[in-house]
């Protein structure tokens, strides 16, 4: 009787040499780079494992996501100290720091055409999406949470030729059957470079626009964006949702540009 792994072995060899036979073609065509310069793979293992990280908290750090709770005085002779207490508007999660090799992933993503990187990253973002939906009130079913990515402005959708934060938002909603929709509105220019204040007022568009009535009327909804930075673009989205009566009960990114000095989870 002829033993099945023997004739098993040679067709296992012939198709890892097909294999490299294809890669080795495809590199010829389309380099095979990973974006933070290793060569052989689309993206190396180094890069996979960053964006397969747990996603940590991160709305401690974004100074426009700080809403004043409590002030605190000086009070008589009994050392009480003074200062200003903080609470967040909102839970931001993101996949780490917006540096290094993510850097170069989200830059890969955003303006080189690396659309295979959107089901790595939402595989990523998933488990952040899933534990903000699930978070406080019991969750509904027929009333979950909506993924609404924050619109980028239409300079820059023209120019990469597609909505990167939309094709994110779709990507987790496959992943966590959340139902997502755009948001209606429009942004000015970027904010790269710009102050607090120019931050802030870039956001007068997106407070004046018209802006979605989810599909499950009333549902919350759970932001979707790249990078936050002071999180003036996540406060501006969740006032403006806000107005019409739509509660926003979290948001994740990608990265953040800077990381808490101790990670929280929600």
């Amino acid at each position: 009787m002829r033993d099945p792994t023997r004739t098993a072995a040679p067709g296992r060899r012939a198709a890892e040499l097909l294999v490299a036979i294809v890669r080795e073609t495809c590199g010829l065509l389309v380099p095979l780079e990973c974006p933070c310069g290793s060569e052989g793979r689309l993206l190396c293992e180094d890069c996979a494992g960053l964006l397969a990280s747990e996603a940590l908290r991160v709305e401690a750090v974004c100074d426009a996501l700080q809403l004043v709770q409590d002030v605190r005085v000086r009070a008589g002779e009994d050392g009480a100290l003074a200062g200003v207490d903080h609470r967040p508007l909102l839970p931001v999660m993101a996949l780490g720091e917006y540096a290094g090799p993510l850097q170069d992933l989200v830059l890969a993503w955003k303006n080189g055409g690396r659309a295979h990187l959107v089901p790595v990253l939402a595989r990523g973002l998933a488990p952040a999406a899933r534990a903000l939906a699930a978070a406080g009130e019991e969750p509904d079913p027929e009333r979950g949470p909506v993924l609404v990515p924050v619109p980028s402005r239409l300079g820059s959708r023209v120019r990469r030729g597609e909505d990167h934060t939309a094709q994110l938002a779709a990507a987790i909603s496959r992943r966590t059957g959340l139902p997502w929709e755009v948001l209606r509105g429009t942004l000015g220019e970027g904010q790269e470079g710009r102050t607090a204040r120019q931050r802030r007022r870039r956001h007068l568009a997106v407070r004046s626009g018209t802006l979605p009535h989810t599909r499950r009327e009333g549902a919350p909804v759970i932001l979707v964006d790249d990078v936050v930075t002071t999180g003036a673009t996540l406060r501006a989205s969740t006032e403006a949702i806000g107005r019409l009566g739509i509660e926003v009960v979290g948001a994740v990114v990608v990265a953040s540009a800077r990381l808490p000095a101790t990670r929280t989870f929600p």
